[in-house]
């Protein structure tokens, strides 16, 4: 979907980065197999800390094996796959689906119609395992569109809507981790929105497009330190959250996210300097 949720590769061991890639690579794969080769287009990094996350607090029997693919049909790749990727991969055609819904209310391009009548017949299968996320995932995209509509800038308003999406997402069960979980989706939600809208805010500004940040096109200083400062505070719940998980397993990569690469991102989209480390 955005793709801002990355590691910083230099910091990771060659072990580690191997890792990581085939939770990565297992989740194309997953998504191929069982939704369609179309699915593979939405592909991201955000999908895989869920991954990684869930993974690391529930502990399922993983499936490793190493293979080529279309990328290198002659180079094998570790691949990773458990219960947690057939989860994320329904998640991720969920988010996929609605979002291109509400791409069509707003712009109704070729492509989008395009995308969204293929992916329509992909949906079947991950709403009806999850109904209730669907619909909860649903219902507040929906609350998304309105207060877009409604031009609001309260940029806390809208960034905590789309962070109560993605919490839902993050809880995986009802249990003694669901608070935590939630909260981390919660402030990656956040994260992803506000720095989502400060990136997009000239091209939304030439297009006419909604942006909660539009009336700071001429104060792009003032705007930076804001958000410095709104990210900054999700971030560090987040990290407080994950403490509180205690995670044992994949915790070297996690904090790798959490402490460096996350920053490393939204860092240098703010300063729109040279991210050659996060991948």
């Amino acid at each position: 979907m955005f793709g801002y949720v990355k590691v910083n590769k230099m910091d990771l061991t060659f072990r580690e980065y191997e890792h990581y890639r085939g939770y990565y690579c297992g989740l194309c794969k997953y998504l191929k197999d069982n939704h369609g080769e179309i699915s593979r287009l939405s592909l991201n990094y955000d999908i895989t800390f869920l991954i990684l996350v869930l993974t690391s607090v529930y502990r399922p029997k993983s499936l490793v094996i190493e293979e080529g693919c279309i990328v290198n049909p002659f180079k094998k790749k570790k691949k990773i796959t458990n219960e947690i990727t057939e989860y994320a991969a329904s998640m991720n055609v969920l988010l996929t689906y609605y979002k291109l819904e509400d791409n069509l209310r707003d712009d109704n391009g070729i492509t989008d119609k395009l995308a969204y009548s293929i992916y329509k017949k992909k949906l079947k299968l991950a709403y009806e395992k999850y109904p209730k996320k669907a619909d909860i995932i649903k219902s507040q995209l929906d609350h998304l569109y309105k207060l877009e509509k409604e031009n609001n800038t309260n940029i806390d308003m809208v960034s905590n809507t789309f962070g109560n999406l993605m919490a839902e997402i993050f809880a995986y069960k009802e249990d003694e981790f669901e608070y935590d979980l939630r909260r981390i989706g919660f402030n990656v939600g956040k994260y992803i929105y506000i720095l989502d809208a400060y990136e997009d805010l000239e091209k939304d500004y030439k297009k006419g497009r909604y942006n909660p940040f539009i009336e700071y096109i001429n104060k792009k200083d003032e705007l930076k330190i804001r958000v410095d400062k709104l990210i900054s505070m999700s971030l560090g719940m987040l990290s407080n959250s994950i403490d509180n998980l205690d995670i044992k397993i994949n915790r070297g990569i996690i904090e790798n996210i959490v402490y460096s690469g996350v920053y490393l991102r939204y860092q240098n989209i703010l300063e729109k300097g040279c991210e050659v480390n996060v991948q």
